[in-house]
């Protein structure tokens, strides 16, 4: 094999060197002080990406394209092309908030556009990866970048707990990933997913093992019931904008290599044991993320409960073959545009601790009309409430499981998604219907965070009334027919 990479590979990853480019330039204009350009360079660098990346996309409708680049370590298809834009999407809406919310804390930390930009560039790389040590590499490259966003402010404490929880819980996640790649190679005879002797792996004493300490990991990033216990915490003490970005990019690049690698052969993605354990993890998971975010009385924490809850749903599709993989394709996407929009009205409104307790909005709908509709519609999309987004979002994720045979698991994801309204609902009910005792929320009028707001809503309607817009796109590159599910369908296709 040729050592070298070609101009064709350069060519073919083109749109990750463009990140890694855009970061490293803010990083220079950091180092010159120069502040301004910076939410503008990292805006530019993320689309300019995206326009690069959307070729493959438009031509992949069913046109054969080359799959794989650099040594077949990357996928560079048609699906990875959409995936790499879904991405970027995280982390251009984040953009919106970020800025805003460092000119009303007490110290501006400009690190961060470069810290999103390269935790962009390791999900990318985590989610279009063909071997495992790509995967890793770029596992570590986002986690190290959200451990240190998560500890962006040194001078809080809940900011530095944070950052000590979730880099020590993320180090030993990390040792349960190496050893399991070490076990997989041992047995496999490769890293690299087109290389794989699966069968040989399958009839050896290291297939289970090593198989189950790679999920272990993956299960760790997804903050998936057992692994869950560092999400709350964490979630409350990063930067809130960055807690959004952290709970949709860094989710939906785990999810989608998670999903990647379970279906690489059906020694694995048919084996009734690993089928078993990620069902009794999905139904768990779900289970105690919404019975436990309808007991919070701190909004921020209630939504990172509730993001354990969404891992679940999401987590009865991984299974499911390139059908799964449509699912959780789509659902990621969607949760990043009402997951960003929740957390970043959130943001807009906290300038202590305080501003999250419930309670403080009792009257935000009645003293802030605009912002509180806003909220409501992301709050009833993440419970699923038609005709908004996440509703799609979870029929698409449950008649996956249905199609995978996955029946009464999926049930459970329907029932526990009404827990789930009962709390969403309660938010929207405590902003319009509760006399206010306290000092009201007051949201930001800067108009970059409000147009990241508009964008978004228009967005969770839009592809709520016609999911066929991302729908198509998700389905033709993949390469699927239409799923085979019941008549609501063919609304979507």
């Amino acid at each position: 094999m040729n050592s070298l990479v070609t101009g064709n590979d350069l060519m073919l990853v083109m749109p990750i060197m463009i990140l890694l480019l855009t970061g490293v330039v803010i990083m220079l204009l950091d180092a010159f002080k120069q502040y301004k350009p910076l939410s503008w360079v990292a805006g530019i660098g993320i689309v300019a990406s995206c326009v690069v990346a959307l070729p493959p996309v438009m031509a992949g409708m069913g046109v054969t394209l080359q799959p794989l680049a650099m040594h077949n370590m990357m996928r560079t298809d048609a699906t990875a092309a959409l995936v790499h834009i879904f991405l970027c999407v995280s982390g251009l809406l984040t953009l919106f908030f970020v800025g805003d919310f460092m000119k009303r804390q007490v110290a501006r930390i400009y690190d961060i556009y470069s810290l999103l930009i390269f935790a962009l560039t390791g999900m990318v790389m985590l989610a279009n990866a063909n071997d495992l040590i790509m995967t890793f590499i770029g596992l570590e490259t986002m986690s190290i970048c959200l451990y240190v966003m998560a500890a962006m402010y040194k001078r809080d404490a809940r900011s530095n707990e944070a950052g000590l929880k979730y880099f020590l819980l993320g180090a030993f996640s990390t040792g349960f990933f190496l050893y399991g790649i070490a076990l997989i190679y041992g047995g496999a005879g490769s890293t690299n997913f087109s290389a794989m002797d699966i069968p040989r792996l399958a009839s050896n004493a290291m297939f289970y093992p090593g198989v189950g300490m790679l999920v272990i990991g993956f299960l760790f990033k997804v903050s998936a019931f057992p692994f869950h216990a560092w999400t709350p915490d964490v979630y409350s003490g990063t930067p809130t904008p960055l807690t959004g970005f952290m709970a949709t990019g860094s989710k939906a690049a785990a999810f989608i290599s998670l999903a990647a690698f379970i279906n690489l052969h059906p020694a694995i993605a048919e084996d009734p044991k690993f089928e078993m354990v990620l069902v009794i993890c999905a139904v768990a998971t779900m289970i105690y993320g919404n019975i436990v975010a309808a007991r919070q009385t701190d909004l921020k924490r209630m939504l990172a409960y509730s993001s354990i809850a969404h891992s679940g749903y999401v987590l009865l599709a991984v299974n499911g073959g390139e059908r799964g993989m449509e699912a959780v394709i789509f659902y990621m996407l969607i949760y990043t545009l009402m997951n960003i929009g929740a957390f970043g009205l959130v943001s807009m409104a906290e300038s202590t601790s305080e501003d999250n307790s419930i309670s403080s909005w009792k009257g935000f709908g009645r003293s802030n009309p605009w912002m509180g509709a806003a909220m409501s519609i992301f709050l009833f999309s993440l419970a699923g409430i038609p005709p908004f987004a996440g509703f799609m979002g979870k029929y698409f994720v449950f008649a996956a499981a249905i199609n995978s045979g996955l029946v009464i698991p999926a049930v459970i994801g329907i029932l526990t998604s009404a827990i789930g309204a009962y709390y969403y609902i309660s938010i929207v009910k405590t902003m319009y219907f509760d006399e206010k005792d306290q000092p009201k929320v007051i949201t930001s009028t800067h108009m970059a965070p409000v147009a990241g707001i508009i964008v978004l809503v228009i967005l969770v309607i839009a592809f709520g009334v016609f999911p066929s817009l991302v729908q198509g796109y998700v389905t033709g590159t993949i390469g699927n027919t239409p799923m085979a599910v019941p008549p609501l369908a063919g609304v979507v296709h």
